[in-house]
C-alpha cells in the first residue's frame, strides 16, 4: 500500500473534505472546511514514513481530531 492509496474519511465535525499533509518529518490530516486537524505523527526515517501516514489517517478516521473554538 502506498500513501496515495490511504482512505481518509470526511471530517467527523462538519463532514468536509479532509487532506493528509506532510510537514517536515511528520504527517497530519486537516479539514478543508472547518480547519480541525489530527495530531502530528512523526517519523525518523523513510522506512517509518508510510507507517506514520497510516497511523495519522487511522486516528482521523476514528474521530480523534482537534477542533479550536473561541475560548479554547
Amino acid at each position: 500500500m502506498e500513501i496515495d492509496e490511504l482512505v481518509i474519511y470526511d471530517c467527523p465535525v462538519c463532514e468536509g473534505a479532509a487532506l493528509l499533509e506532510e510537514e517536515g518529518n511528520s504527517y497530519y490530516v486537516t479539514c478543508m472546511e472547518c480547519g480541525c486537524h489530527s495530531v502530528n505523527v512523526n517519523f525518523k526515517s523513510e522506512d517509518q514514513r508510510l507507517d506514520a501516514a497510516k497511523r495519522t489517517v487511522d486516528l482521523w478516521n476514528r474521530g480523534k481530531v482537534i477542533k479550536m473554538e473561541p475560548g479554547e
